[in-house]
């Protein structure tokens, strides 16, 4: 077992477990967020603009190109390495009032590595003197060693999906029943869709599980976090660099809330002074 993880976003760019490589990335830093912690929101604020008692903040705008603010504060951060074993590593970054976000975070990242793959908690302590709104999210890109995508079969036990505008921020909520939307069996990446978010996930054992599976093998990745992520976001490509041939990359993010969820206020977690929020996520190479 080996894992690279970058201080620019405490991320996960590599994982392996007997040979196999589950996640795609760069040692020297992420690529497309490839691997980072998400605080303190995941995926996107619709232009940056939210209010806070009665007054509109306005986020730095990481997607330019779409106008929205995209993956939190510390996606691009450099974390400090504060803690450092054989198999296991602890992180740690600030925020301290940018604007848009008038509160102060501290924020650890810890990864450990275990027979099966690697275990970790992000842990969000609010040193604010009120409450602040606090979302969690993952970004890692995931793969089964060199399987090309003609083979890959993705899974996401979720009942409903968020169905996305044109910007990729919500429109919509509906039932998967009956649409391409629904990944509870196993399904070819050529008929999932390749942009979506999903919710009512079924968490087993206090986790919720996104899958994805080499058809011919039975080998299985599986990233699962705390049934507290209570939304997940797919988003597959083969642009992202460093992969093989006819290979791709499949991000797999589960978020405890969903996108523009400062807007909407959709399980969005208002932290209170002084207090802690450790949340667990993992990811396990097994079979299917």
């Amino acid at each position: 077992m080996d894992a690279v993880v970058s201080p620019v976003g405490a991320s996960l760019q590599e994982l392996g477990v007997g040979g196999v490589e589950l996640v795609c990335g760069d040692p020297d830093g992420p690529v497309s967020s490839s691997g980072a912690a998400l605080v303190p929101w995941p995926n996107r604020i619709r232009g940056g603009r939210w209010l806070f008692e009665g007054e509109t903040q306005q986020l730095e705008l990481t997607e330019p190109a779409a106008g929205n603010a995209l993956h939190g504060l510390v996606a691009a951060a450099s974390f400090a390495v504060i803690a450092r074993e054989d198999s296991a590593v602890t992180l740690a970054a600030s925020i301290r009032r940018p604007p848009g976000y008038p509160f102060d975070l501290d924020v650890t990242v810890s990864y450990r590595l275990v027979r099966t793959g690697v275990r970790s908690t992000i842990t969000v302590v609010n040193r604010s003197g009120v409450a602040a709104p606090v979302a969690v999210g993952v970004h890692p890109y995931v793969r089964v060693g060199d399987t090309p995508a003609a083979d890959l079969r993705l899974a996401v036990d979720a009942d409903r999906t968020l169905l996305l505008s044109e910007d990729n921020l919500p429109a919509a909520e509906a039932p998967v029943d009956g649409t391409g939307f629904d990944l509870r069996a196993p399904t070819t990446l050529a008929d999932a869709p390749s942009h979506a978010a999903f919710t009512s996930l079924r968490a087993d054992g206090g986790r919720i599980r996104l899958r994805l599976a080499d058809a011919r093998t039975s080998q299985a990745v599986t990233v699962w976090a705390d049934e507290r992520f209570r939304w997940a976001q797919v988003y597959v490509t083969d642009a992202l660099p460093g992969l093989p041939i006819g290979g791709v990359a499949v991000a797999l993010e589960p978020m405890t809330a969903p996108p523009d969820a400062f807007n909407s206020g959709t399980d969005l977690h208002w932290l209170p002074p002084s207090e802690r929020w450790p949340l667990d996520w993992g990811i396990d190479l097994g079979t299917v």
